[in-house]
């Protein structure tokens, strides 16, 4: 159900940050936005349930999961994990290929306009997830993607308002170490780069009150049916 467009739609949210950890995922405000029935709704909710994305309340509804200060650091430690296998493996299998969209994917960033902000997190997101595509392990892969997820939903939960986002510094320096074939000073970069994340959180401060849920897809370019499914 992964490939499931209502799916697609509230990850990209929640990977872009805007759906906020404790937003309730209401059912008629999601079948109006997505036009589709509320039964599809339930299907997705309890999917992403079985993910632990979303946390169902009995006679409350379903919300997105806020994860606790433990599970946050906890994220992270398994990031530093399987990072430094992805990173390793990566440059173990080094090819032609691999150092062309490497450098692909750093040139997009560095062109990337930082002003739009939404867009920036989805495209340093992206470039975790390719480092682990390109490690060639598809259990890796799929690791990577839900890490990323929950990093995602961490960060929405913990960050300080107005924490600058180093990524588009860190990346060039990550991928520059990569292609020299510098394994251990790409780790260390890798090592570096996450504790820099890690720390922009204030892990014991929650997010303040969720947005409305209709506005946010809106904002992701996902705009509510004229008339809601039923």
């Amino acid at each position: 159900m992964d490939d499931d467009p209502v799916v697609q739609g509230i990850l990209k949210a929640i990977s872009q940050k805007r759906l906020k950890p404790g937003t309730k995922l209401g059912e008629d405000a999601l079948a109006q936005v997505f036009a589709t029935t509320r039964i599809h709704i339930r299907q997705v909710l309890a999917h992403l349930a079985s993910r632990h994305i979303v946390t169902h309340f009995p006679n409350r509804g379903a919300f997105l999961y806020r994860p606790t200060v433990q599970e946050a650091r906890d994220i992270f430690a398994a990031r530093r994990v399987l990072e430094t296998a992805t990173v390793s493996t990566v440059i173990d299998r080094l090819d032609d290929a691999a150092r062309a969209r490497l450098r692909q994917h750093i040139g997009r960033e560095t062109a990337d306009d930082r002003n739009d902000r939404w867009a920036s997190l989805a495209l340093t997101a992206d470039f975790h997830i390719m480092i682990a595509e390109l490690a060639g392990n598809t259990v890796l892969f799929d690791f990577a993607k839900e890490l990323m997820l929950r990093t995602s939903i961490a960060i929405a939960t913990f960050e300080v308002p107005g924490s600058p986002d180093c990524s588009p510094d860190a990346h060039p320096v990550i991928a520059d170490l990569i292609l020299a074939g510098d394994k251990a000073g790409a780790l260390a970069a890798m090592e570096r780069h996450l504790d820099e994340i890690e720390q922009r959180l204030n892990l014991g401060v929650t997010a303040p009150d969720p947005d409305d849920i209709v506005a946010i897809f809106q904002d992701i370019g996902i705009a509510p049916a004229k008339r809601g499914a039923v």
